[in-house]
């Protein structure tokens, strides 16, 4: 009789380890430089889909049929520590009625919540990395609930998180979904699996100190929160998911090699067979300039396949910061029987950049960079930085000849860079990794694949950019 209580407390002990939600024990995420992100798509760049070139070449992001903002108000909970996070409070039928409320996309320290602190080189805390203070670790939980439009059903849906500092653990539905570090990088995730029709629930979990911050040390206001956009996008199972331009200049820098590399994902259970992928290029003004189509090419089920594509353009306007000439890239996804399946747009510049005898030269001519470094600050909003304030500091920089900015410590928000392609200015972008209050990281290499991942989704969100030349 003994030995089947014990059998059963034994079976029972098991089950109850087996359904112990991961993340329970947050400080094994926080604390943990091997665990940086969990069920993130790979970093691309973002490719918004259209049904005809026509529409993606007018598209607007937010007015996209395919596109879902979770940006505005959520419910939201203060503690000073993980621990005072509400139990449950990531489950749909959890009462948040008296929640307060903050705006998203925002710094809580800018809403009222917490203390914003100016540090240069030490932390707010004594480092001693990977651990972080377990007296005082401001944590914000976040719930909203929003409705998917009927026109998903059977699309693949994405959530897209641009800024989140500086840990954040995510659930859809009472549902895990995934885990991310890193302030000034964005995470994704495949939530389709997660959604139902209709009504839905999403629950955000953010902790300011995160091991990951001993790479966040930049000499600014140290803020925390989901400080940009969120939203969820949707796709087909066999879609576009990456692009990468390149412009080769000749040897007088006058026509162009156009180079493409177009990632193609199928996310079906299907082999795919005969897809292509039609590019044309368009001025500023949207008259077709050039037309060429890849080769056909198979897809395996649960599989991604790369198109490299080129062709020669004949004398284009080049990019400068002078002369910011910008031309429009229509991808059409062609499917084995001739019927495009869809269409995402992209802008590039046709420019050329090189590092000679430490001079630096676009397009041949040696350039005199007049530059400045930003950080992506505002007095009210803080980290969270809107257009006006990006276009009115433009045009400041422009009127008094300054055509360089050094994104110091991390990078920019999308816009900001879409803007800078249009104004003219030579971005050194850079990766969210400053270490200077713990600048002996750089020897130990349990903390590069961190390092390492933060510039990777640095680059593949913002390499197509005219203005970003470093």
């Amino acid at each position: 009789m003994n030995k089947i209580v014990g059998l059963f407390i034994t079976l029972v002990s098991f089950t109850a380890s087996a359904q112990q939600p991961k993340f329970a024990n947050v400080y094994s995420f926080i604390e943990n430089t091997a665990v940086f992100e969990t069920n993130q798509v790979e970093g691309h760049t973002v490719c918004i889909p259209s049904k005809s070139v026509g529409e993606a070449l007018n598209l607007q992001k937010w007015k996209s049929e395919n596109v879902l903002s979770l940006n505005g108000r959520w419910k939201f909970h203060f503690a000073n520590t993980p621990e005072g996070t509400p139990n449950n409070f990531f489950t749909s039928n959890f009462n948040d009625q008296k929640w307060s409320e903050i705006t998203v996309p925002s710094n809580w320290e800018m809403q009222g919540f917490g203390d914003p602190l100016f540090r240069n080189v030490a932390h707010a805390f004594r480092s001693n990395p990977p651990f972080v203070p377990r007296e005082y670790n401001p944590t914000g939980s976040y719930r909203k609930t929003f409705t998917l439009p009927a026109n998903w059903k059977s699309k693949r849906i994405f959530l897209r998180m641009e800024k989140t500092a500086s840990a954040s653990f995510v659930w859809i539905n009472g549902q895990e979904v995934g885990y991310n570090e890193g302030a000034q990088e964005p995470a994704e995730y495949d939530v389709t699996s997660y959604l139902k029709p209709g009504k839905n629930t999403i629950a955000v979990n953010v902790m300011k100190y995160s091991d990951g911050v001993y790479l966040e040390s930049q000499d600014y206001w140290r803020l925390a929160g989901i400080f940009d956009d969120v939203w969820l996008y949707a796709k087909s199972d066999v879609h576009l998911f990456d692009w990468h331009a390149t412009t080769d200049l000749d040897e007088n820098y006058e026509n162009a090699k156009l180079n493409l590399q177009i990632t193609v994902n199928n996310q079906s259970k299907i082999n795919k067979q005969n897809y292509k992928v039609r590019t044309s290029l368009f001025s500023a003004q949207n008259v077709l300039v050039q037309e060429f189509t890849s080769d056909a090419i198979q897809i395996s089920a649960d599989k991604k396949q790369t198109i490299n594509v080129s062709s020669l353009v004949k004398n284009p306007q080049k990019w400068t910061a002078e002369t910011p000439n910008l031309y429009r890239l229509t991808l059409e996804l062609i499917n084995g029987e001739g019927k495009t399946e869809e269409v995402i747009a992209g802008r590039i510049g046709f420019k050329e950049t090189e590092i000679r005898h430490q001079v630096f030269y676009l397009n041949g001519k040696a350039i005199k960079l007049n530059g400045i470094n930003s950080h992506m600050q505002h007095p009210d909003l803080g980290h969270t930085m809107d257009e006006a304030t990006i276009r009115k500091d433009f045009e400041i920089l422009k009127q008094f000849n300054i055509n360089c900015v050094r994104t110091s410590h991390y990078p920019p928000v999308a816009r900001y860079l879409e803007l800078a392609d249009e104004y003219g200015l030579y971005i050194i972008d850079e990766a969210g990794d400053e270490a200077h209050a713990t600048e002996y990281l750089s020897n130990r290499e349990e903390w590069e694949p961190m390092y390492r991942e933060r510039v990777r989704r640095m680059v593949l969100r913002d390499r197509n950019h005219a203005s970003v030349c470093v």
